[in-house]
């Protein structure tokens, strides 16, 4: 027996027998969890019962990911990308819709007054990850829309939860084919090393019929695009791990597909990139309006939707991207 797994049995056996039981008594996969953080989900995506100790160290989990971005990241451009809100006023100058903090009654006043269309807004915890919390905010007139902030506002210290509210994300029809219940948006990561900023694994996310969000986490589905032609090269898959050639609602094929105005967006994202240059690894979200690509937040994205659609672990990728591939 690994001696880790024996201290967690001898020293913690209510969390080993915790694992265990989420695990459903799969030993192995509880095993993995905690000899190498793993989750249970990437065990299953993955196919991890199938592979052997080499296969399963080329994926890029998420708690190998996140090792590497607390060492190659500064600790104040992770707290910038991790906030909503922060990222918004660091980047603002690339942002063309209105986004507020939601801080206090004259917030919902100067949301009021800004003189947008009021009818449709979303609503968005500020630190929060996977489209969760998002909200698309319907009033019919003014009355529901101040009633409909004001209560988020009360609340939000009782669920010590932070929240920034947007203009709705009007998008182009071309990237609208997919699902126009939601705004499909495109994954970039950047890497910034040596004053050079290159592209690494792009994706195109997409919702759901009635879906207002397009993450994998809420039903969404992915595909892998090709970061030199903007061309989608890979079939889409959900996060229960299942294949779509094209999208079980629209029925728009996802392989062969090009992205539009790509070379826009590849230049936008190395601009955006700059502006955070302590920051080796970011991953960037981009809607595609009439008017061009909007940014529509930043993090350390994970890297499930590339591994599974490419049926292979990108960890050493990663890691020469970030600049540790000589250590």
């Amino acid at each position: 027996m690994h001696p880790y797994i024996l201290l967690y049995k001898t020293l913690l056996p209510g969390k080993y027998r915790h694992y265990m039981q989420l695990a459903k008594g799969n030993v192995d996969k509880c095993h993995e969890t905690l000899l190498h953080g793993t989750f249970y989900e990437e065990y299953d995506l993955y196919g991890f019962a199938t592979l052997g100790e080499t296969e399963r160290r080329g994926y890029l989990t998420d708690a190998v990911r996140d090792r590497i971005c607390r060492r190659v990241n500064s600790r104040k451009g992770e707290r910038i990308i991790q906030n909503k809100w922060l990222t918004h006023q660091h980047l603002r100058q690339y942002y063309h819709r209105k986004v507020w903090h939601l801080s206090s009654i004259e917030t919902v006043e100067t949301i009021l007054n800004s003189g947008i269309d009021i009818h449709e807004l979303v609503a968005k915890p500020t630190n929060l990850c996977g489209g969760r919390g998002v909200r698309l905010l319907v009033s019919n007139n003014e009355t529901e829309c101040r009633h409909t902030l004001e209560s988020l506002l009360h609340h939000q210290g009782k669920q010590q939860t932070d929240w920034i509210i947007e203009q709705r994300i009007v998008q182009d029809e071309r990237l609208a084919q997919w699902n126009p219940d939601s705004v499909n948006t495109i994954r970039i990561n950047t890497f910034h090393r040596n004053g050079t900023i290159r592209h690494f694994t792009s994706f195109i996310r997409t919702g759901r019929k009635d879906s207002f969000v397009d993450n994998g986490a809420q039903g969404g589905l992915f595909a892998s695009i090709d970061d030199t032609t903007g061309v989608i090269f890979t079939n889409g898959y959900d996060e229960h791990g299942q294949r779509h050639p094209s999208h079980p609602d629209s029925h728009v094929p996802f392989k062969g597909q090009s992205i539009p105005r790509w070379d826009e967006l590849m230049i936008l994202s190395v601009d955006m990139a700059k502006n955070l240059p302590s920051m080796v690894y970011i991953g960037w979200d981009f809607a595609l309006t009439s008017d061009g690509w909007e940014p529509v937040e930043a993090n350390r994205g994970e890297f499930v939707a590339q591994q599974m659609t490419q049926g292979r672990g990108l960890r050493k990728e990663f890691e020469k991207m970030c600049g540790l591939d000589k250590e």
